[in-house]
């Protein structure tokens, strides 16, 4: 499959989406169907992972993977975020530290019901692998109607790109962040033996989990999938934690490692932590990052 073949179709749903203001899909309607879809496409690809013969030597290596992964996209951003605040002189640190546990809570509830939907899966497939051979294809159209509402989402939040691209705190965090992650995953993936292509794809979600590994299952990875998927996860849940203790240091750090959840999950807490001034950098450098995620792991993909 080339480059093209792979990144045009997702790109051209997300961009539809996005430039398409279809009047019955209400902010209320997408958000609901958003939800209910990625919990579906997450219930197919844990199908498809249970399918794989000599399942549990696949998950012990994704598992491992993950885990080198998420050490190298963790300390070598942290230490490129920390130098690019020193060199842009960012002052902003916190003023007090917010707590936390009810954020904390509701990720891993939501992880919860994710691990849920993909273990639920992994046993349907396990069990009826013989019995339903069109799963890929399935979940190649759901991709594209799931990166078409997630084009509408991003619309009807009402952000203007050109305010987003002229944000100078949030460019850089987002720059920095993508640079030195898709850096330390090819380092990682080096020592690990991964092409530079899948290592390049597989941190290239930036903490978005949900979107991440459904991305690569979806053009035809399941195990690298699942490894992107626990990457995800456990960056996000570590970031909910951090945030505080990061945010003591420097804005940069607790808004880049936030990754591409700065600008919804993760921003009531960045706010809490760093005063409302930092809303527009979370939200310009969230959104960066978000929107790199649908148009990176398919080009990466695609030069496998």
């Amino acid at each position: 499959m080339t480059i093209f073949s792979t990144l045009a179709p997702l790109l051209a749903a997300l961009l539809i989406g996005y430039w398409l203001d279809v009047r019955p899909l209400t902010p209320k309607r997408v958000a609901k169907w958003l939800g209910w879809l990625t919990y579906l496409i997450l219930g197919l690809i844990g199908y498809s992972i249970g399918a794989l013969e000599d399942l549990l030597s696949k998950i012990l290596i994704a598992g491992w993977h993950a885990a080198v992964l998420f050490v190298a996209v963790t300390l070598i951003p942290l230490v490129l975020l920390w130098v690019s605040a020193q060199v842009a002189h960012n002052k902003q640190t916190a003023q007090g530290v917010a707590d936390n546990q009810h954020t904390l809570k509701d990720v891993l509830k939501d992880a919860g019901k994710t691990l849920a939907c993909v273990l639920v899966g992994v046993l349907a497939g396990w069990l009826l692998a013989d019995h339903f051979s069109h799963v890929d294809s399935l979940v190649t159209w759901l991709l594209y109607l799931l990166l078409f509402l997630i084009g509408c989402q991003l619309r009807q939040g009402n952000f203007k790109l050109r305010k987003l691209f002229l944000n100078q705190h949030g460019v850089i965090i987002a720059l920095t962040t993508m640079v030195s992650t898709l850096g330390a995953g090819w380092l990682a993936g080096q020592w690990l033996g991964l092409s530079t292509a899948h290592s390049l794809a597989v941190v290239s979600g930036f903490g978005w989990y949900s979107l991440s590994g459904i991305l690569i299952t979806g053009l035809g990875e399941p195990v690298l999938g699942t490894t992107a998927f626990l990457l995800d996860l456990g960056r996000e849940i570590v970031a909910l934690m951090a945030i505080p203790l990061l945010g003591r240091i420097s804005s940069y750090l607790s808004v880049g490692y936030s990754g591409a959840t700065a600008m919804d999950f993760t921003l009531p807490l960045l706010g809490k932590i760093h005063g409302p001034d930092i809303v527009p950098v979370c939200i310009a450098s969230g959104f960066i990052m978000s929107l790199a995620v649908p148009v990176f792991i398919p080009l990466f993909m695609g030069m496998s």
